[in-house]
């Protein structure tokens, strides 16, 4: 795994759909506001997919917590997350564009756009999958994901240790897979390393 020096922390990061929707439906996306402004962007394909989430929240009441995501819209607006923009030179273009859909074949297209882009411009890929996080280990791609940030969040005292654990337990009940459970959250986590 890539180490956490201070150039590390420093760089832009691209979100996958899961660790926006994660803090979008539980509404604390102000934490990646926080953390992230003025790095933080989103892909073209990704931002399609939150898209399709909020209509899907307002045509199927059971979805309803989708429209959620709104704030994801919101935060495009006020800029302090950005849609990656194509300003590379031709042959960075062309080789993101390949990345991306040698990607597409194992993983859908948010992902697959938001790992070529981190890979060819150096960026940090916040992503929950796991089998797109283990292809990222293999391939020397940055990443972190909502647990993470979430301890991010915690080191920065952006949040402190227990709003975390309350953050990470509502994100588990909108339907995060974390690798920590209810039993084992943050606090129990961090205070074993």
């Amino acid at each position: 795994m890539i180490s956490k020096t201070p150039d590390f922390q420093s760089l832009p990061i691209i979100f996958d759909n899961t660790v926006l929707s994660n803090f979008a439906l539980t509404q604390c996306f102000d934490v990646l506001q926080r953390l992230y402004e003025g790095r933080a962007f989103i892909g073209r394909a990704v931002l399609r997919e939150i898209q399709t989430g909020i209509e899907s929240g307002w045509k199927y009441p059971k979805l309803l917590s989708r429209t959620r995501l709104q704030v994801v819209n919101q935060a495009i607006e006020a800029g302090w997350l950005q849609v990656a923009n194509n300003d590379l030179n031709s042959r960075d273009e062309m080789l993101e564009i390949k990345l991306a859909l040698e990607y597409g074949e194992q993983f859908g297209t948010g992902e697959a756009e938001a790992m070529a882009i981190a890979r060819i411009r150096g960026w940090i890929l916040a992503t929950d999958d796991g089998k797109a996080r283990r292809f990222c280990q293999k391939n020397d791609i940055r990443l972190t994901g909502s647990l993470g940030i979430l301890i991010k969040a915690t080191q920065q005292e952006t949040v402190s240790l227990t709003e975390a654990d309350a953050l990470h337990a509502r994100m588990i009940d909108e339907g995060y897979r974390s690798p920590l459970g209810y039993n084992r959250g943050l606090s129990k986590y961090l205070n074993r390393e």
